[in-house]
């Protein structure tokens, strides 16, 4: 009966085991194949990045360190989450406008100047800085 008992505990165990492996896989991202090329940053990132905020639009404006040679793509997003790519923007234009926003949400920016399909720069960060009223229920 003992025996009997210690080896569904075994089982169970080896069950919890396994099952424990494969949610942590599942957890872990995938590793990058071999050979694949990490980006890096290695030329001049866009400078004085500025955004004008007109509540339901906010323009975006930087200075271009290529000189009109490089595209640039501008990230944003809500603030405290992660930035996603807005727009591709052509070489020598150094200003974007995002339209459709919540004015009651702040947003941030940035703009990265693409030199290659593994160089790029990314600039210094800016947030909106909206102070929303509340209003009596």
């Amino acid at each position: 009966m003992v025996v009997a008992v210690v080896a569904v505990v075994v089982a169970l165990a080896a069950v919890i085991g396994v099952g424990v492996m494969i949610l942590d896989r599942r957890a872990t991202p995938p590793a990058a194949a071999p050979g694949s090329p990490t980006p890096v940053e290695s030329d001049p990132p866009p400078g004085n990045l500025k955004l004008r905020d007109d509540t339901a639009t906010i323009t975006l404006t930087w200075t271009d360190p290529s000189d009109g040679l490089v595209p640039f793509m501008v990230a944003g997003g809500r603030a405290g989450q992660p930035l996603g790519v807005l727009a591709t923007v052509d070489p020598g234009q150094t200003s974007y406008t995002v339209n459709g926003l919540n004015s009651r949400v702040d947003y941030c920016f940035a703009v990265l100047a693409v030199y290659g399909t593994e160089r790029f720069a990314t600039s210094s960060q800016v947030c909106t800085s909206r102070e929303v009223s509340s209003t009596p229920d």
